[in-house]
């Protein structure tokens, strides 16, 4: 069985996917655990580095914790079963991480990306050509709108250090530029103002805090460009810029409006849960039963929420870290936290060309996080694909 064939396959295959096929991504995390159980029941040298590894041993608890909690509280069996699909990424970490902890994985992780968002991005360009005029539609590609606006903001950091990396050959460093124009563009398009404020923010802090000489050369290109682009296109800049400008209206925008009601109503549901029922505080009240309860205490309040707050979802809480601590416990999200900063250590003992990369989506998906729900769904396993690449060399890793 030529099993190094078998997990370049799964490499190559799980790249292109992340852009182009919730089904796809499926597979891969399908794929990855048939290897790992293969591997570790073949192998006794990766048994042995999957026991002495934190972050392995962790994501497989959690992912047990999180069985354990559902069984728990709400003691529902749809919930249970529901938790051990969407969560299954965390089974296949382990396997995921040692495959791109290899320099000859690594660049094919990266390509597999690449070649899979320029066709997304083919396909967005030909959505976005097909309209009579675009006047702030929201331009998705092969995923939804959210999923795709989310996957292209960690494209875009992943990219950005790989850029600016002197060590990196200039025509390589000169694709990655156009990649993350292209990018940006489509994120624009997409219309998703957090996939905009993460981009921006951790591209800002990351030229602050290691390329500053280039944050004044971008700052000037800039100002350059941006005046002339709204001068040549004054209609679409226009839409751009009060779609920008939307971010902090608070008071007559009644996306941020619900936002803002939904994490006061989540912050007070999961004080009720700590004061009435600590089992649905601990271990959360179900990623499916959540609605159901939560629907109940937002009627218990006596208030019209729907009258005043037309957007707002009893679904979820539009935060990622609330979220997951409602519908899985407090428990969960802690080590999940931790999971998260035992990565994020990890990553920091790899080179420095591409550790960078690793911290900035990781940086980028705690703040989509603040705006959206995005723990347990197809663009987390996505944000631990990027991340993987970032994780150090075998010859580098000194196991977290």
């Amino acid at each position: 069985m030529n099993i190094n064939f078998f997990e370049k396959a799964i490499i190559a295959f799980f790249g292109v996917s992340v852009f182009t096929s919730k089904a796809g991504l499926n597979i891969s995390i399908v794929l990855l655990l048939l290897l790992f159980i293969y591997s570790f029941f073949s192998n006794k040298t990766y048994r042995a580095q999957i026991a002495s590894n934190k972050v392995f041993i962790l994501s497989i608890a959690l992912y047990l914790i999180g069985l354990v909690s559902t069984a728990i509280y709400p003691f529902n069996t749809v919930d249970t079963l529901y938790f051990a699909r969407k969560a299954a990424f965390l089974l296949a970490i382990p396997c995921l991480f040692m495959l791109n902890m290899s320099k000859e994985n690594k660049e094919l992780a990266i390509k597999s990306l690449c070649v899979g968002f320029i066709f997304a991005a083919i396909f967005a360009a030909y959505q976005a050509l097909n309209l009579d005029s675009w006047r702030g539609q929201r331009i998705s590609s092969f995923l939804d709108v959210g999923r795709w606006a989310e996957v292209l903001t960690y494209f875009i950091v992943f990219l950005l250090p790989l850029t600016l990396d002197g060590k990196e050959k200039k025509n390589r460093r000169v694709a990655f530029l156009c990649l993350i124009v292209i990018a940006f563009i489509c994120l624009l398009l997409s219309g998703s103002r957090g996939g905009v404020v993460a981009s921006f923010t951790v591209s800002i802090l990351y030229l602050v805090a290691y390329k500053r000489d280039m944050l004044l050369k971008v700052s000037a290109v800039v100002i350059v460009i941006l005046p002339l682009l709204m001068f040549m296109f004054p209609s679409k800049a226009s839409v751009v810029q009060d779609r920008i400008i939307s971010i902090t209206n608070t008071t007559s925008n009644e996306s941020n409006s619900a936002r803002l009601k939904m994490w006061e109503s989540g912050s007070l549901f999961a004080l009720e849960k700590l004061t009435n029922n600590p089992s649905a505080f601990f271990f959360g009240s179900g990623p499916i039963n959540f609605e159901k309860e939560y629907t109940a205490f937002i009627n218990s309040t006596n208030e019209n929420i729907i009258g005043h707050y037309s957007k707002f979802s009893f679904r979820d809480t539009h935060n990622g870290i609330l979220d997951a601590a409602n519908k899985l416990g407090i428990i969960y999200e802690l080590l999940f936290l931790l999971l998260i900063a035992l990565i994020a250590r990890s990553i920091l003992t790899a080179s420095p060309n591409i550790k960078y990369s690793g911290l900035c989506v990781i940086m980028a998906f705690f703040i989509i996080g603040i705006f959206y729900t995005n723990q347990l769904e197809y663009q987390t396993i996505c944000m631990f694909y990027f991340i993987s690449i970032a994780l150090p060399r075998l010859q580098e890793n000194t196991h977290a």
